[in-house]
């Protein structure tokens, strides 16, 4: 039954039991249940913890101490976890606790890439349909807040040359974008934009819409 894993979970805490048994997390009906049963021990019997404090302070340090690897190992992290991240070992104890939007947590991992608290985005990050998605909010990000582009008709002039579109994108860490998901800049900026697939828009003489905003 799912309520005896605190008790063997306790005698792992005192040193009386090494590990849970191999066979312990095996039944898939039971396994979510007993995980969750010995977070919540931990946030709420042994550290005191509300669960929005075990989301701020729960550390990769006191997973080692605490004995909780031995149970985090069934936990999938989500895309946008570091290697250090432990906060959604807290997520899925408390399902009810409120989560970041999508938006939300590509803002959140595009912030740390430019920041240098991370240094690239996740593995496969930019790949499928979500990808896609994910690609545009950061893009869309890096010209409204970064460039400051009043108006999506601006985009040509920075874009048009090949040279001044890579160093653009390298600068603002989006050069995997043309790496990984589009051919090319031009790819790139009307596949988000469509209005921008006029050609007369891309060549030197092109005229720029006064008043087409974001």
């Amino acid at each position: 039954m799912p309520s005896s894993i605190i008790e063997k979970y306790k005698r792992i805490l005192e040193g009386t039991q090494k590990r849970f048994s191999p066979y312990e997390f095996e039944d898939i009906q039971y396994r979510k249940k007993k995980i969750q049963l010995v977070i919540r021990f931990v946030v709420e019997q042994v550290k005191n913890w509300t669960p929005e404090q075990a989301r701020k302070e729960l550390s990769s340090s006191d997973i080692r101490i605490l004995k909780l690897h031995l149970i985090t190992e069934f936990i999938e992290p989500p895309i946008e976890a570091k290697p250090t991240d432990v906060y959604y070992i807290i997520d899925y104890a408390y399902p009810f606790l409120p989560r970041l939007t999508e938006k939300e947590k590509v803002l959140w991992v595009y912030e740390e890439v430019l920041q240098g608290k991370r240094r690239h985005f996740p593995l496969h990050y930019f790949q499928s349909l979500l990808g896609e998605e994910r690609a545009k909010v950061c893009f869309t990000y890096m010209c409204e807040e970064l460039l400051k582009i009043k108006s999506v008709y601006e985009l040509p002039k920075i874009f048009s040359r090949t040279d001044q579109a890579y160093q653009t994108l390298r600068t603002y860490k989006l050069k995997i974008l043309v790496d990984t998901l589009y051919f090319s800049p031009f790819d790139l900026v009307t596949e988000i934009y469509p209005e921008l697939a006029e050609p007369r828009l891309w060549s030197e003489s092109g005229a720029i819409p006064h008043m087409e905003k974001f």
